[in-house]
């Protein structure tokens, strides 16, 4: 073989390598945003549990009571007053769209599995599922604020179908005080329970929103979109990165992992079993009646209660001072300052009605209260929780 041979075979190898090169590696002409990678098929999940599972994962952080017509529910204990579920922690947008991610040792199950409901006297409760998805909410958008809140049991899902709304309404099923609403400027940040409006700006809030719940079915994901990811960004200014939901099948890595590009859930398979299947210390209605009340107790629980209502009292004084209006500058420097301008009636009427919702809803948060401090005293020490590694 001639030199001359040899040096083109040598250009050959080179043009080709330097073509493979510009194919695998090469970056997207300037001026354009390159692609997102398609995200990867969902991999079953490698834990496969009964439902009866989480009688014993959750026990050491509430209560395990009989309440029709819900069955066996979950009661947390480890919350304070006015707690609402899906506010301690934030909001992440993945390839199942807005998923919530729990800073609460048991969201990992209670977030995304079953329905939340509350009853009376003993406030939020869980009724348990058997199927994974990223939140299980209802949706409000509206001028600078948006909400969320919990779908009740009698919404279900179907695969291949989505939500059954069991023809519910869901202006009347889902009831006033079950909203959490921010500022939409607040929405996709951490620890978003520090910018929840408090729950009497709810009788206002609701009027200027409109329902924007979408949940449906994409390559075997439950997408929950309800809010229009590039609308937010618009407002906001700010880019919400997107993350793909990955499987941690480790039981003792039960918390949530937020990586750059995903988020890691344990979500065990969950097989469904017999309903009325009961936890080991779970408590009916037909149980011996309580021992007399013990002022203590009901001391401890309004003390608890009375911070967070003032708390929550506080929050919506400054709202309403925020929306008060201005009064009209002074036409000339040396006239006289004009009076602050007399809110309008129906300025008036609102505060009045925020006032009446925030009194009603205290007043059923003092009874959870005092019920949830009454189960703890009987329940007695709270069963050890194994440390993470």
């Amino acid at each position: 073989m001639t030199l001359r041979t040899l040096w083109r075979l040598a250009c050959l190898v080179c043009a080709t390598a330097a073509l493979a090169g510009c194919v695998l590696y090469g970056t997207a002409p300037e001026g354009t945003t390159p692609r997102p990678l398609p995200p990867p098929p969902v991999p079953r999940p490698a834990v496969n549990v009964e439902i009866g599972f989480f009688h014993d994962a959750l026990d050491p952080d509430g209560d395990w009571l009989w309440i029709e017509p819900h069955g066996w529910v979950w009661v947390p204990n480890a919350v304070t007053p006015f707690w609402r579920p899906y506010t301690v922690g934030q909001w992440a947008w993945t390839d199942w769209g807005w998923t919530w991610v729990s800073a609460e040792r048991w969201g990992w199950a209670t977030d995304h599995y079953g329905r939340w409901v509350r009853v009376n006297r003993h406030g939020w409760v869980w009724v348990p599922g058997d199927v994974w998805g990223p939140a299980w909410v209802a949706w409000r958008n509206g001028p600078g604020v948006v909400g969320w809140a919990p779908l009740p049991p009698e919404v279900r899902f179907h695969a291949g179908i989505g939500l059954d709304w069991g023809g519910i309404d869901i202006d009347v099923a889902i009831r006033l005080d079950t909203w959490c609403f921010v500022d939409d400027l607040r929405f996709a940040d951490a620890d978003v329970h520090r910018y929840a409006y408090p729950v009497g700006r709810n009788t206002t809030v609701i009027r200027t929103t409109r329902d924007v719940t979408r949940v449906r079915v994409v390559g075997g994901r439950i997408v929950n979109e309800g809010i229009d990811r590039a609308e937010l960004e618009r407002k906001t200014q700010r880019a919400i990165p997107a993350r793909r939901v990955v499987d941690n099948p480790r039981s003792d890595r039960r918390s949530t992992e937020v990586a750059p590009d995903e988020v890691r859930f344990f979500r065990p398979n969950v097989r469904p079993g017999p309903s009325d299947a009961a936890p080991a210390r779970g408590r009916k209605p037909a149980e011996p009646a309580r021992p007399p009340a013990d002022p203590k107790i009901d001391n401890e629980a309004e003390r608890r209660w009375d911070s967070g209502w003032n708390k929550d009292w506080d929050k919506l004084e400054k709202l309403q001072r925020r929306g008060e209006p201005v009064a009209p500058a002074p036409r000339a420097p040396a006239a006289p300052q004009a009076p602050p301008a007399r809110p309008r009636p129906e300025a008036l009427e609102q505060v009045r009605d925020e006032n009446m919702e925030a009194a009603e809803n205290a007043y059923r948060e003092l009874v959870v209260e005092r019920e949830r401090a009454k189960r703890q005293a009987v329940r007695g020490p709270k069963k050890a929780v194994p440390k993470k590694e």
